[in-house]
């Protein structure tokens, strides 16, 4: 039943990195994802109080048992000193560390193909991350994301070519408009929406179509509805997907 075949041009893309197996957004994710032989990494941003562009998810520590502060409230030696790695597991990776987008680039490089989501909420962020982008020289090599599209609009103005894509729930008429507005490279909806008909009609302003959500915990019963999902956004005809488990699924040859 596993890995499910996907066609040789669809973006399989580990979600924060191997994130199923490793905690997620540390080099012990990518450096998994690595290993599994996937070259398409999702990773999530935030701008620190003194400007650099730390990877995490959550707005807060919270669920990574550091309590409520904000990311985006801290400077980076505050975070850096952090173990990131404990809440996932203790006795693999207690001492795991936030890194930086800078961090992330200087150790890959050219290695991966980087959809970078614009996740926090901070004045300076887009020009943040575009700068880290054109200063490592990955703008071929990058995907700049996002849920929020004034962060795309934002973006948009700084580059006019850099492929951008836009986390939505599902596609309609008016995603696609918007999508047209400011030349999104790609539409992203959550994958328990896709059809085959939303991707048609998202083709005719974007050239890729790829899905999120593909998440479920790894129990009997997630594993089925995550393996159901996968089919419903391959045969959908989607582009690519993000994925905490990447090496569910494997390209045909």
């Amino acid at each position: 039943m596993l890995p499910i075949p996907v066609p040789p041009h669809f973006r399989i893309i580990a979600h924060r990195g191997a994130s199923a197996y490793t905690p997620e957004n540390t080099h012990a994710a990518f450096e998994l994802t690595k290993r599994m032989g996937i070259n398409e990494i999702e990773l999530d941003t935030q701008l620190t109080l003194d400007g650099e562009i730390a990877l995490c998810h959550d707005s807060t520590l919270e669920r990574y048992g550091h309590g409520p502060r904000l990311v985006e409230e801290m400077q980076w030696a505050e975070l850096a000193g952090l173990d990131m790695g404990s809440w996932f597991s203790p006795f693999l990776y207690a001492g795991e560390r936030m890194i930086t987008l800078d961090d992330l680039f200087t150790t890959y490089g050219q290695a991966f193909t980087y959809h970078v989501e614009i996740k926090g909420k901070a004045a300076g962020l887009e020009a943040a991350v575009h700068a880290a982008i054109q200063r490592h020289h990955l703008r071929d090599h990058c995907f700049v994301t996002s849920f929020r599209y004034d962060a795309l609009v934002a973006m948009r103005e700084l580059d006019a070519g850099l492929r951008l894509g836009w986390l939505v729930r599902e596609i309609d008429s008016s995603a696609v408009a918007q999508a047209k507005a400011i030349g999104l490279h790609q539409l992203c909806p959550i994958a328990k929406s896709v059809t085959p008909q939303q991707v048609t009609q998202a083709r005719k302003e974007v050239s890729e179509v790829r899905a999120w959500g593909l998440q479920g915990e790894s129990t009997q019963n997630h594993a089925a509805e995550l393996i159901r999902l996968i089919h419903q956004v391959v045969d959908s005809g989607c582009d690519g997907m993000t994925i905490n488990w990447p090496d569910w699924v494997r390209h045909t040859d």
